[in-house]
Order: structure tokens, then sequence, then C-alpha cells
């Protein structure tokens, strides 16, 4: 099993393990991702952070926070360029809502919960949409883990 992230640490939230497919595309207006939440991605019209009420996702966000003060960039006007990572192997890591992964919820799929911050968190009391696969548990406290797209709920495998 590999080494845990201690808990005392800020946990990095980006791209955890797997290949790149990193593409630039055309986000939403108003288009919000928090350091400390996941990144998540679907498409409507444009890109744009996923919701509680995705059913497929289109890749995680290669971003820090963006559309918030100090972000990079600190607005998203329609069709700005974010890069997304298509790739159907990577995992990126997410916190967890309500309470700690255990070893049981590896390979299994949850949804998405967004609190009024904008941060996006694995919902581990609610699997209806599933589009979140946790693949491991990243620290010792177990509140945040990597997750995957199910390759089915991958929306536009480019």
């Amino acid at each position: 099993m590999p080494e845990l992230m201690p808990t005392e640490n800020d946990p990095n939230v980006s791209a955890h393990t797997g290949p790149d497919r990193i593409f630039h595309c055309a986000f939403a207006a108003g288009t919000i991702f928090r350091r400390r939440g996941g990144k998540a991605v679907d498409k409507h019209h444009f890109y744009q952070a996923a919701t509680a009420a995705s059913s497929n996702l289109a890749g995680f966000a290669e971003v820090e926070e963006v559309g918030v003060a100090n972000g990079k960039p600190v607005t998203v006007n329609v069709g700005d360029e974010l890069p997304v990572n298509h790739s159907l192997e990577k995992a990126f890591v997410f916190p967890t809502t309500g309470r700690a992964a255990t070893v049981a919820d590896i390979g299994k799929d949850f949804d998405i919960y967004v609190d009024p911050n904008g941060i996006q968190m694995v919902n581990l009391g609610a699997s209806k949409l599933g589009v979140l696969r946790i693949s491991q548990i990243v620290t010792r406290d177990a509140m945040w883990v990597a997750v995957q797209v199910p390759p089915d709920l991958r929306y536009g495998n480019r």
C-alpha cells in the first residue's frame, strides 16, 4: 500500500495518477474551481464545473483556483479556455463529505457534492449518479481520496 499523506499537510487537490491527455477547452462564463476542492468538468454548451446534478463528466480541470479573488484567472468569461485532462486513466484528489472513506469504498461510484463556496467533494452518502469512482485513499485521516470517472460516464472521450 502506498504511503498516505499526513493529515497535517494541505492535500494536493490535483492530478494524482495516470497519463495526461490535456486539451484547452472553452468554458462557460462564471465557472469556479476552488483550491481545496475537486476539479470535475462536465459539458453542456460549454465546459463548466460539474455540479451535484452532473450525470456525465468530460474530465478534470488542470487548474488550482479560478473564478474567484486571487484565482488564475479571477473571472471566467464565456469561451475562455482552461486546460482539461480527458485521460480515461487519470485520477484526481477530492475531499470527501460527511465521513472518512474506508477500504470498502474503493472501486465504488459516488455522486458529486458542491458546497455553497463552490468546493466539489465526493458525496459518500449518495451514489445515484455515480460519476466519481474511488481508486485510492490519499490521506491518513481518509478525508481525501483519489477518484476517476467510470468509463461509461465519460462524456466526449476525445
